[in-house]
C-alpha cells in the first residue's frame, strides 16, 4: 500500500512538472523608460510649417517630435531648424539648437544648447538658452549671449532681452564689447555703429 502511495505521489508530480514545462512561456512585457501619462506622438524626421493667411512665417524642420494627441501639452524637439519668413515670404532669420521646446498654441518656445541665431542683415546671436515670445516678438535670456554684426562688432551679456528681429536688444549684466575701428567709426560718424 505504501508503494501504491509512493507511485501515485511521484506520477502526479511527474505531472505537475510536465505540465508546467510544457506550458507556454509568457514573455515580460515591454517597459517604456519614461512615464506616459497620456497618448503621444512620437515622430522623425519631421517638418512643421506655421502659416498666417496665406502667408507662411516659419518652417520647423527637426529629426525628433514628441508632442500629446490631445494638443494640450508641450512639444518637444531635438534638434531645432526653424527657417522664419518675412511678410514678403522671403526667409529672414534661420534659428538652430541641440533642442527646443513649445507649449501647446505655440506662443513661446523654448531654445536650449549651442543655440545660433542668423538673421538676414548678418547678424548672429549665440547662447545656451532663449525664450521666444511670437506674439510679444520678443526673445529673452537669463544666460550668457553673444552678438556679433556684420561689421565684426561682438557684444556678450548676461541676461538678453530682444526684439524677435534683434533690432533693438539689451543685457542685464556683465557686459563686455568688441569693436573693430572703433576710433574711426566713431569720428566717422558711423550712422551704423551697431548694425
Amino acid at each position: 500500500m505504501a508503494n501504491i502511495s509512493y507511485i501515485t505521489a511521484l506520477s502526479a508530480c511527474a505531472a505537475l512538472l510536465l505540465s508546467v514545462g510544457c506550458a507556454p512561456q509568457k514573455a515580460p512585457l515591454p517597459v517604456g523608460e519614461k512615464v506616459i501619462t497620456a497618448p503621444h506622438q512620437e515622430l522623425t524626421d519631421a517638418s512643421l510649417y506655421f502659416y498666417q493667411g496665406d502667408v507662411k512665417r516659419w518652417w520647423l524642420d527637426t529629426d525628433y517630435m514628441s508632442r500629446p494627441l490631445a494638443d494640450t501639452g508641450d512639444i518637444t524637439v531635438a534638434p531645432v531648424r526653424i527657417i522664419v519668413y518675412d511678410s514678403l515670404g522671403k526667409p529672414s532669420t534661420r534659428i538652430a539648437s541641440d533642442s527646443g521646446s513649445s507649449d501647446s498654441k505655440m506662443a513661446v518656445f523654448d531654445l536650449w544648447g549651442k543655440v545660433n541665431i542668423k538673421n538676414e542683415e548678418g547678424m548672429i546671436v549665440t547662447g545656451e538658452r532663449l525664450r521666444w515670445y511670437k506674439d510679444a516678438r520678443l526673445v529673452t535670456s537669463d544666460t550668457f549671449v553673444q552678438v556679433e554684426t556684420k561689421k565684426g562688432d561682438i557684444l556678450r551679456g548676461k541676461g538678453l532681452e530682444a526684439r524677435d528681429n534683434f533690432s533693438r536688444f539689451s543685457f542685464n549684466a556683465e557686459v563686455q564689447g568688441v569693436f573693430p575701428d572703433f576710433k574711426r567709426r566713431m569720428e566717422e560718424g558711423d550712422e551704423d555703429f551697431l548694425r
